[in-house]
């Protein structure tokens, strides 16, 4: 026997056993995907059992699918879609644009965003039916960003609003209109925040009576003057603005995640004050008022600094204590030098007797009182103007978020109610004023010669400690320009 062929004979049950081996290996593999297989068309089969079972997991969604559509079709035939036309001054050039309104009335008042018919010739209206109607623009509000337009009353059907309490974070929402240019389209979200302002997040169009309501329902150009609603269908606000990054150097007017819309009780207050009269009376209280997180300077009206330190807290036992100097006080001067932070520890430790000192929240902080005695550095711990208003009044426990009260008008609403300088506005009618855009959005909502209840947080002489007072102040009338 050779060599090669004993070889042979012996590698052949190596071979064979190889073999074998791969065999089996490919049958398990295949085997394994064989039974994942199965196992994947079982779990399938048994969920969509499960999903078609009526009383199953699946009746959930199919109780919402039907939800929604009952909802579109509720809501749809009270939205238009607005076409308008207008012409540059210059030229004959036509600018054309669309939006989106809602019917108000029975009598054919279609509500929209002002900057939606801003300066049209022509405006065109297209019901859900597709029929078009020729619209005419009866009022508006500039300052609110609400327009209403007149159409043919026939064969409408207004919208039905929301009577309930105010919407909360986290409520579902439903934005309704023509987002470049799909028209009677509908996008779902929630309402993601509330007691927004425009410019914080659309950059300053100007003076505004705007109180936002944040919703991450998609709206994009189209969209403004659409419904926006509840789960019920119900109206609770209409589609305004698209936020965009301010610190972004484009322009994007696309959905960013951020859409705006003007609450109903703006509208509601608006609405019917365009219809009566053509014009909005807006409630004033006569006060000037900062967000708290402003430097104190900027209560005092101050520009540039002027010098000055306000003092945080005193030795009790000092002579500058006895003598009657208290945490809120601002020293202006010592001695014939005017005071800065940095300078004021070397100016007290010189022993000055003349100290010029006022209280921030004094009928006149620029006429200061002058106490007469013996200084030392370490009596006194002191902050410079610059620092936030929230700041100086932490250690008083004030509230994390209001409206201070700068100065009242003489003779006005504020003052004849008893607010004064350094209250800081909480809430009105029982509705948070966290910001001043806040503060000045649910005033504008309030009919003038009604009465209002402001809750204040007022805090004591010394900075030390407030306490919280209900005050009732009757709003006067200013009407818009």
């Amino acid at each position: 026997m050779t060599p090669s062929r004993h070889a042979v004979r012996t590698l052949l049950p190596t071979l064979l056993l190889l073999a074998s081996a791969v065999v089996v290996v490919v049958v398990v593999y295949w085997g394994r995907r064989e039974m994942e297989f199965q196992r994947t068309r079982l779990s399938v089969d048994e969920a969509a059992d499960r999903l078609a079972d009526p009383m199953g997991p699946g009746a959930v969604l199919a109780s919402l699918s039907r939800a929604q559509r009952d909802l579109a079709a509720f809501v749809q035939p009270s939205v238009v879609h607005i076409e308008s036309i207008r012409r540059a001054r210059s030229n004959d050039d036509a600018t054309f644009s669309t939006g989106s309104g809602w019917i108000w009335d029975d009598a054919g008042h279609v509500v929209t965003a002002w900057h939606v018919v801003r300066d049209a010739e022509k405006i065109d209206v297209q019901l859900h039916d597709g029929s078009r109607r020729r619209g005419k623009i009866m009022a508006f509000d500039p300052l609110t960003d609400i327009a209403v337009i007149s159409i043919e009353p026939a064969r409408t059907i207004a919208a039905t609003r929301s009577v309930a309490g105010g919407v909360q974070q986290g409520d579902l929402v439903f934005a309704f209109g023509s987002p470049l240019d799909f028209r009677f389209s509908v996008t779902g979200g929630v309402v993601s925040g509330l007691g927004r302002d425009v410019a914080g997040a659309t950059g300053n169009r100007g003076q505004a009576y705007e109180n936002f309501i944040q919703i991450d329902a998609p709206i994009n150009p189209g969209s403004s003057g659409g419904p926006v609603t509840d789960h019920l269908g119900h109206v609770i606000g209409m589609s305004t603005a698209i936020a965009s990054d301010p610190l972004s150097s484009h322009t994007n007017d696309r959905f960013t995640g951020v859409a705006l819309a003007i609450s109903l009780d703006m509208i509601n207050s608006i609405v019917p004050q365009l219809l009566d009269d053509g014009r909005v009376r807006r409630g004033y209280l006569g006060v000037a008022i900062l967000d708290t997180d402003q430097p104190a300077q900027s209560m005092l009206g101050m520009v540039n600094g002027l010098g000055g330190a306000i003092v945080t807290s005193i030795n009790p036992d000092s002579a500058l204590a006895k003598a009657g100097l208290q945490p809120g006080d601002i020293l202006w001067q010592v001695g014939e030098t005017r005071v800065t932070v940095d300078t004021l520890s070397e100016l007290l430790a010189a022993g000055n007797t003349a100290v010029h000192a006022s209280h921030i929240f004094g009928d006149d902080p620029f006429d200061p009182r002058v106490l007469n005695c013996s200084t030392e550095a370490a009596d006194i711990v002191a902050t410079s103007l610059d620092t936030p208003l929230y700041k100086l009044l932490e250690p008083s426990d004030a509230p994390a978020a209001g409206v201070l009260i700068t100065t009242p008008t003489l003779g006005g609403p504020a003052d004849k109610a008893g607010l004064r300088r350094g209250d800081i506005i909480v809430s009105i009618n029982g509705r948070p004023t966290r910001s001043v855009d806040q503060l000045r959005a649910i005033i504008s909502t309030c009919i003038p010669d009604t009465a209002i209840g402001v809750r204040v947080w007022r805090p004591d002489g010394a900075l030390a400690s407030g306490r919280f007072l209900e005050i009732s102040a009757t709003l006067s009338d200013r009407l818009s320009q």
